[in-house]
């Protein structure tokens, strides 16, 4: 079975699910849930409802909300033994949610800001076929985890989901990257997508994976350019779909998809997760997956 190398945030997400939001004002939630959030944790648990073979490394804080977050992660059988306590509170993030399924998040980061280098068992990098990681821990973590990896030969997948200083000779090790259309211009500075993406590929970067949300997502290569088209569903709440899409497309790169089938097959998976509230519990299983692909007659080999 192929191992995915997960590092980044390991959070608790708290939901509130309003009609609408008032500013200053006493907001009534018409209901509220509590899961495991962080996009290191959901990354996690939706490859491992792709049946992938995944061990996490990060930290989390030795509070109730380190030992939930821990409990949730292993109930999905993914590996902990690389996920480290650490003095302070973990990360918490609060998610308003509007009746037309758009999120609002409020983070707290807590310990995950304290995962440095020196925490990491470097055997990991001789387990892994994939890397997965995520901006929002220290830069000098995501460039040493990055090259490490791909000087072992594994594939490297970057979200940059958190505002960083990473240095640009980081994305020499990153063969894709998968920002939303906010993030690349935060990163790059620019203000066109073709002028962000190009600056990307410039720095070192193999292929880059703008998500646009309804308006599905693009695939940038040197010579080429993908596009992948959003599917149509009955949209409840956004918050995960982002990385259930990582997931998917790193399950379809692992079988050896090319990088379109994978695409299609994790705009799948994001259409589903859409459907459902809250994150790791809105992430669709194989099956589901497949079932959703036969429907709409799409030729994905599962």
């Amino acid at each position: 079975m192929k191992r995915v190398i997960v590092a980044g945030k390991f959070n608790v997400d708290i939901f509130y699910y309003l009609n609408s939001i008032e500013i200053n004002s006493n907001n009534l939630a018409e209901s509220s849930i509590v899961e495991l959030g962080g996009k290191a944790s959901n990354v996690a648990v939706a490859l491992r409802k792709l049946g992938v073979d995944v061990v996490i490394t990060g930290c989390v804080g030795n509070d109730f909300f380190g030992k939930f977050i821990k409990e949730k992660l292993e109930k999905f059988d993914v590996d902990t033994s690389h996920l480290k306590s650490c003095d302070g509170g973990s990360g918490r993030t609060a998610i308003i949610v509007t009746k037309d399924g758009q999120n609002t998040m409020f983070n707290y980061p807590g310990v995950n800001e304290k995962f440095s280098p020196e925490m990491i068992d470097w055997t990991l990098v001789e387990e892994g076929d994939a890397l997965f990681i995520q901006f929002g821990i220290p830069a000098d973590t995501i460039f040493e985890l990055s090259s490490m990896a791909k000087r072992a030969g594994m594939m490297v997948y970057v979200d940059p989901s958190y505002p960083s200083e990473i240095p640009w000779d980081a994305f020499y090790y990153f063969d894709y990257m998968s920002p939303n259309e906010r993030e690349i211009f935060q990163i790059t500075g620019k203000k066109d997508i073709g002028k962000a993406v190009k600056h990307l590929l410039k720095k070192g970067v193999e292929s880059v994976i703008v998500k646009m949300g309804e308006k599905g997502s693009k695939i940038f290569l040197e010579k080429k350019t993908i596009d992948i088209p959003a599917f149509e569903t009955n949209v409840v709440d956004t918050t995960g779909a982002g990385d259930s899409f990582n997931a998917a497309f790193i399950y379809g790169r692992l079988r050896g998809m090319d990088d379109e089938e994978s695409a299609k097959l994790a705009s799948i998976a994001a259409s589903i997760t859409v459907s459902r509230r809250g994150t790791t519990s809105s992430f669709p299983s194989l099956d589901e997956i497949r079932s959703e692909a036969e429907k709409r007659d799409l030729k994905i080999r599962l």
